[in-house]
């Protein structure tokens, strides 16, 4: 049998490396909280940019799918690439789907889905715009972080 001291200073030991444990599992888990945050921050700048060039260079776009950008007449080919991919902060992004959908009478919604151009999740926003003869983009609302494979695939 142990003596009471030695199994005093055991249990202390182990509680003290259980609490370690923890507090380095905390820290980690705030890194990757912290990835999350940088990540949906730099696809919400994305979206903007997307969305903001839409609403300048090429507002007959914004009912259409990106699908149907090709038959638009208002937009060159080299305008739509660049509505495709473009760079937010310092990291590259790039268009999974833009969708339209019905929305409230006069306005209409879209659903756009952005990826960062190093893979990872892709993040979902939904965008509102008027439905008149001129359509105006009226707000951007994120809606997310998504998976990508599973959201291109539908």
């Amino acid at each position: 049998m142990l003596p009471l001291s030695f199994s005093v200073s055991l249990l202390l030991l182990l509680s003290s490396l259980s609490l370690q444990a923890l507090a380095l599992q905390g820290r980690s888990l705030q890194v990757v909280q912290q990835r999350r945050r940088l990540l949906e921050d730099r696809l919400m700048e994305a979206a903007q940019q997307f969305a903001g060039a839409l609403q300048r260079q090429h507002r007959c776009l914004l009912p259409l799918a990106d699908a149907q950008w090709a038959e638009a007449a208002c937009a060159e080919p080299g305008a739509l690439e660049a509505l495709r991919q473009g760079v937010a902060g310092n990291q590259g992004w790039q268009l999974l789907h833009y969708r339209p959908q019905s929305g409230a009478e006069g306005e209409g919604l879209a659903e756009l889905l952005l990826q960062s151009s190093d893979g990872g999740p892709a993040a979902a926003f939904a965008l509102r715009f008027s439905t008149d003869e001129s359509p105006r983009l009226l707000a951007v609302q994120e809606l997310g972080l998504r998976s990508a494979t599973a959201e291109v695939a539908q």
